[in-house]
C-alpha cells in the first residue's frame, strides 16, 4: 500500500474512533466531565504558589480546593455556563448561603472586564446554545489542557 492510502486509512480510523467515544459517552456525562475540568480550571487559574485565591464578591482566602466555582449567570443558561469571564472563584459563603451574591457579582464584573460587561453576559445568557457531543468533548480537552499549562 502506498503512503497516502495507509494515511487516508489512519483519518477514518481515527473518525470512527472518536464518533464511537461519542457514542459511548452520555451527554450527561459529558456535562458533568466538563463542568467539573472547568470548575478546576476557574478555581486554579488565579492560585499563588501556596494555591491560595480570593473570592470574586468578598475577597476572602482560601486554597483552591475548598472555594467553589460561581456563575453569575446561572448554569442553566448554556450560552454562559462555560464562559471564563461568568464564572469566578466564590467562597462557599457567596456562593451558597448568599446565592451568588449576585448583584456584587455584576459590580465586580464591570470593574475587572470593563463597564456593561454583567450587562452584556446577561443578554449573552438569553440566547440559545446547543452544543453537540463533540463539542463537549472538544471543551473538556481545551480546559484541560488550560489545567495542563497552569501545573507547567
Amino acid at each position: 500500500m502506498t503512503h497516502a492510502i495507509l494515511r487516508e486509512l489512519y483519518i477514518r480510523n481515527a473518525i470512527r474512533r472518536y464518533r464511537d467515544m461519542a457514542r459511548k459517552i452520555s451527554r450527561k456525562a459529558l456535562i458533568k466531565k466538563a463542568d467539573k475540568v472547568f470548575s478546576e480550571y476557574i478555581r486554579r487559574r488565579y492560585a499563588n504558589h501556596a494555591e491560595v485565591v480570593s473570592c470574586f464578591t468578598c475577597g476572602k482566602k482560601g486554597h483552591w480546593k475548598t472555594m467553589d466555582a460561581g456563575h453569575f449567570m446561572s448554569r442553566k443558561f448554556y450560552s454562559t455556563r462555560w464562559n471564563q469571564e461568568n464564572v469566578q472563584v466564590q467562597c462557599k459563603g457567596c456562593n451558597i448561603f448568599r446565592s451568588g451574591e449576585q448583584y456584587m457579582f455584576g459590580l465586580q464584573l464591570d470593574r475587572k472586564y470593563g463597564p456593561g460587561k454583567s450587562e452584556e453576559l446577561l443578554q449573552k445568557s438569553r440566547s440559545l446554545l446547543k452544543l453537540s457531543t463533540p463539542d463537549l468533548i472538544d471543551l473538556i480537552d481545551f480546559f484541560k489542557a488550560k489545567l495542563v499549562k497552569l501545573n507547567n
